[in-house]
């Protein structure tokens, strides 16, 4: 005979939500909507899991190696979503291909991450966002975190900034001092870590230029209100960077128009990994 024993309690990384916990959580999320439907976003529920290859790159973070993988009973490889932007990019890519572009959508649903070193974390958080496809324009940019400010905001946050960079100016900077792959790693690790004195003395081990460095040193600086973009120009080594700031002065000014500005700081230092 075999005996069933009774399990009380959930695995580890998952909780159960319930009461007055539940209910704030309901709240916010219906809040939470609330704003991203009155910006025009529409709602999606893609599926919890997804082909493999839909997540087989990294995504930000999170490596293949720690998603929930299993098999269809055809032998596909199969994946919880450890984020829902994937899914988003695929319904993109196949049911709005012939929609009238940019489309709006929004969702809310739970995300699994297979943490390989647990402490704490849990393994099963609910995500929610809003995405914007097909519009590259500075205005999208100023709407995208208006939004955002908006939904912290509703939530009842009222001390925080929102910090912007541009990926382009960076990028400008590397291309100007013609690193190669690795050391560009290396440097994108170091500045993220902010440890700009660790910068100096890689870029003096691989004999960059002068005005490189000093570039990369004013980084540290670069960091504040909308004052900072004129220092940012004037360190800018070519047009890549200069159209980079400008970028940002013009989203910048469309958010003058929401009323938000005053809740941005500008971040020059942002490498976009």
């Amino acid at each position: 005979m075999i005996i069933m024993k009774r399990v009380l309690h959930t695995p580890e990384g998952v909780r159960d939500i319930y009461n007055i916990e539940c209910g704030k959580k309901m709240a916010l999320e219906k809040h939470l909507k609330k704003i991203f439907h009155t910006y025009g976003y529409h709602d999606i529920q893609p599926p919890t899991f997804e082909y493999f290859d839909v997540f087989r790159k990294e995504i930000g973070t999170i490596p293949s190696k720690d998603l929930y993988k299993f098999f269809d009973k055809d032998g596909n490889t199969l994946a919880l979503r450890p984020d829902i932007t994937p899914s988003i990019a695929r319904v993109a890519a196949t049911l709005f291909k012939d929609e009238t572009l940019p489309v709006r959508l929004c969702y809310t649903g739970n995300t699994f991450i297979n943490h390989s070193n647990y402490q704490g974390r849990l393994r099963e958080t609910t995500q929610m966002g809003a995405e914007l496809m097909g519009d590259s324009s500075v205005e999208a940019d100023a709407e995208m975190l208006a939004l955002v400010i908006e939904s912290l905001l509703t939530i009842g946050l009222k001390e925080f900034q929102l910090s912007v960079g541009n990926v382009d100016f960076f990028q400008s900077l590397i291309e100007d001092a013609c690193l190669d792959e690795d050391a560009e790693e290396r440097v994108r690790e170091l500045i993220n870590n902010r440890n700009f004195f660790g910068v100096e003395e890689f870029l003096d081990s691989i004999q960059v230029k002068r005005s490189s460095k000093e570039a990369f040193a004013a980084l540290n600086d670069l960091v504040g209100g909308v004052s900072i973009l004129s220092q940012a120009k004037n360190i800018a080594p070519n047009s890549k960077g200069v159209k980079a700031v400008r970028r940002l002065e013009k989203i910048y000014d469309t958010l003058k128009l929401y009323g938000v500005e005053k809740l941005i700081t500008f971040d020059l230092s942002m490498s976009g990994k």
